[in-house]
């Protein structure tokens, strides 16, 4: 009986060692360096909008003053009504990142890399939930939307040019993006209306559009939520509808600073 146990304990070490040896490594960066910045440093331009470039060829990873909130949505492709929970100095410390991943990976394999890094570093732990909430769903209308290919040599960007017309009570605000997706347009129209907004077209790839937006006594700013909704209808020939459906959200459980030198 003796042999027979020492035998079935082995196995069972053998098999737990091997489950163990075929488990896939999380992706991570090759190295990677994270400095604290000094309390009060303003927030990089366009953050706001959620159109910070954190990526470059070579496999590059550089983020210049950004918060964890920041790193989190990009690390997982969520909106910022997509996640909630964590301490208040999520928003509130900035950090200086540098990383290098091997080879010449992709922004879909450095959003993975970036996920082990917070892990790590700040380690940064959270759970999914599925939430009830009224959101934005856009989709293909009967018509073909009114977005066009890149041109040759453009730079992918997203723009607002001065107030131009006539009428100097009616300016109107001109949208101009050049090798823009429709999920990122989705992404930045959300921070600007606090909501989720779904990308239901189906529409992959990157295309050149404008946005012509007029405030009036009404809508005062040229980012109102009716002024972006209508004009997303109008001028793209999206369809845009409210509604309540279910949303895949993040709850962050914990997280932890980083001190200098790591």
């Amino acid at each position: 009986m003796t042999k027979t146990i020492t035998i079935a304990t082995l196995l069972a070490l053998s098999l737990h060692h091997a489950h163990c040896e075929d488990m896939p490594k999380a992706p991570a960066f090759e190295v990677a360096s994270i400095t604290p910045c000094k309390p009060g440093t303003p927030a990089p331009p366009m953050e706001h909008a959620g159109m910070v470039q954190f990526t470059s060829p070579g496999g590059r990873f550089n983020a210049s003053a950004t918060n964890l909130k920041i790193l989190l949505e990009w690390a997982y492709g969520i909106q910022p009504s997509q996640h909630s929970g964590g301490p208040s100095w999520i928003e509130t410390d900035r950090y200086d990142i540098a990383a290098k991943a091997e080879g010449n990976a992709t922004d879909a394999e450095m959003r993975l890399m970036l996920r082990t890094l917070l892990a790590d570093r700040f380690k940064l732990t959270l759970h999914h939930e599925s939430k009830e909430l009224t959101a934005f769903v856009i989709s293909v209308g009967k018509t073909a939307p009114k977005l066009f290919p890149p041109k040759d040599g453009e730079t992918h960007a997203l723009r607002m040019t001065s107030p131009t017309g006539s009428d100097p009570k009616s300016p109107t605000y001109r949208v101009i993006a050049t090798r823009f997706s429709i999920a990122e347009l989705a992404d930045v129209f959300s921070r600007q209306l606090a909501t989720v907004i779904i990308d239901k077209t189906g529409l992959d790839g990157e295309f050149d559009f404008t946005l012509d937006l007029t405030p009036d006594e009404n809508r005062p700013s040229p980012v109102d939520a009716t002024l972006l909704l209508t004009a997303m209808r109008e001028q793209l020939g999206l369809t845009v509808k409210a509604q309540k459906t279910p949303v895949d959200t993040l709850v962050i459980d914990s997280a932890e600073k980083v001190a200098a030198g790591n």
